[in-house]
C-alpha cells in the first residue's frame, strides 16, 4: 500500500471512497465520484457511507456497490464478506480515497489494503499509520491543517483555486472536473409542494437561527400569499440529531406552516426542492440538495465556514452576518455552541433582510 500520486492504474481500476453519512457530506462528494468515472473509463467504484445517507448512495449512478460503516449493528464485523465478493467481482481494490479522519474509515482501508490510498489509512499489518508523503497535496491531508484558516490560499494556491471542499477532495485525488456542480439523484415527491422550503436544523447548535427569526420570516411569507413547508428528518430524529425538534414544534403552531418532515425519501426531498419556487436554510443537508438541483435558496450563514461548504452556484444566495464573530473560526470550528453570551453573528441576520432576498430570487409562479 502506498500513497497515490497520480500513478496509472490499471484498466478499469476498482476504486474505493470513503466517508461519513452526513447529507451534506455526501452531496460534496459527487464532483469526485463524477470525476473518478471521467478519468478513469470503466473503473469500478465502492461507496463506504452510512444509513442516513444510504437512499442517495443506492440511486447515485456514479456508485456501483455501497456499504454503510456507519448506523449499522455489524458493519465492522460483516465488511469482511463484503470486501471479498467485491474483490471477486472487480479484482483487487487499486485505489482507497478516505475524506475523513475517523479511524474507523482508517481500519477499513487497511482491511481493503489497496494498491494506494489517499487520506488516513492504517497499514494493513496493524502497526500504526501510513504515513503521509512530502508533496503539497500530501500536506494538504495533514489533519494539522486547516482548510478554514485565513491564509489558507496563500499556502496552497498552487495546488487550489477555492477553498470549496468538493475542490479539495478532487484535488487530493488528482482528479479534474467542475468542482463546483454537485449532483444528486431525484424522484417526483409524493405530496404537494409549498411555495417555500425551509429547514430550520443543523447538527451543530451554533448554526441554528433563532426561533423568533424563524417565526418571523413564515409571517412575512404568510402576508405574500407564499405557502410554506418545512424539511427535515422525522421530528423524533430532528430532535435529537438536529437541535430544532423544540423550536420546530413552536413555529408549527402557525399553520401555514406544511409539516413534510420526514414524510419522504431523500431523492423525493431533492425532488421537492427542485419542484419549489425558492428555499431558506442555515448550512446543512438540505442547502446542499437545493444547490445541487438549482433551486433559488437563501442560505443563513454565521457561525461556519461558508467558503468551505458553500458551492460558488448562481442559485444558492448567501446571507452571511452584520456583525461576524471570529471566535469560531480562531476554535476551527469544533465548538458546537455559540462560544459567547450573545449569538451575534446569527442575531445580527433579520428575517425582513432573509425575506427581501428570498423574494428578490424566487422562481415565477406556475400557472
Amino acid at each position: 500500500m502506498q500513497r497515490f500520486n497520480d500513478q496509472p492504474l490499471r484498466p478499469r481500476p476498482h476504486l474505493a471512497v470513503l466517508f461519513q453519512d452526513k447529507l451534506g457530506g455526501f452531496v460534496v462528494t459527487t464532483p469526485l465520484l463524477r470525476g473518478l468515472k471521467e478519468k478513469y473509463a470503466g473503473a469500478v467504484l465502492d461507496y463506504f457511507g452510512g444509513e442516513r445517507t444510504a437512499e442517495l448512495e443506492a440511486a447515485c449512478p456514479h456508485i456501483d456497490a455501497r456499504y454503510s460503516l456507519y448506523g449499522r449493528t455489524g458493519a465492522l464485523r460483516e465488511l469482511a464478506d463484503f470486501l471479498a465478493e467485491r474483490e471477486r467481482t472487480a479484482g483487487p481494490y487499486d485505489l482507497a480515497i478516505n475524506l475523513d479522519f475517523n479511524p474507523l474509515n482508517a481500519f477499513a482501508v487497511a482491511m481493503m489494503n489497496p494498491r494506494f490510498v489517499v487520506g488516513k489509512a492504517f497499514r494493513p499489518d496493524g502497526r500504526g499509520e501510513l504515513p503521509l508523503g512530502n508533496s503539497t497535496l500530501d500536506r494538504l491531508q495533514d489533519p494539522r491543517t486547516s482548510w478554514v484558516s485565513e491564509d489558507f490560499l496563500a499556502r496552497f494556491g498552487g495546488v487550489v483555486t477555492t477553498n470549496f471542499i468538493g475542490e479539495i477532495f478532487c484535488r487530493l485525488a488528482r482528479v479534474t472536473t467542475d468542482y463546483q456542480r454537485t449532483e444528486v439523484p431525484t424522484a417526483p415527491p409524493p405530496v404537494e409542494v409549498p411555495d417555500v422550503l425551509i429547514a430550520t436544523g443543523g447538527t451543530r447548535p451554533a448554526k441554528l437561527w433563532p426561533t423568533a427569526y424563524w417565526k418571523r420570516l413564515i409571517e412575512l411569507c404568510q402576508g405574500a400569499g407564499l405557502r410554506i413547508g418545512l424539511l427535515g428528518a422525522a421530528p423524533k430524529v430532528q430532535q435529537s440529531t438536529y437541535g430544532s425538534g423544540d423550536s420546530e414544534s413552536e413555529l408549527l403552531q402557525n399553520r401555514w406552516l406544511i409539516d413534510l418532515r420526514g414524510k419522504m425519501t431523500l431523492p423525493q426531498v431533492a425532488g421537492a426542492l427542485q419542484a419549489a419556487r425558492g428555499c431558506v436554510t442555515i448550512d446543512n443537508g438540505i442547502m446542499h440538495l437545493a444547490a445541487a438541483v438549482g433551486t433559488p435558496t437563501v442560505a443563513i450563514f454565521g457561525a461556519s465556514p461558508w467558503e468551505l461548504w458553500a458551492p460558488s452556484v448562481p442559485s444558492l444566495h448567501l446571507q452571511l452576518p452584520n456583525e461576524p464573530c471570529s471566535l469560531c473560526r480562531e476554535n476551527r470550528f469544533f465548538n458546537d455552541n455559540c462560544l459567547r453570551e450573545r449569538h451575534v453573528c446569527m442575531e445580527s441576520i433579520s428575517p425582513e433582510e432573509v425575506f427581501g432576498r428570498l423574494t428578490a430570487v424566487l422562481r415565477p409562479a406556475s400557472c
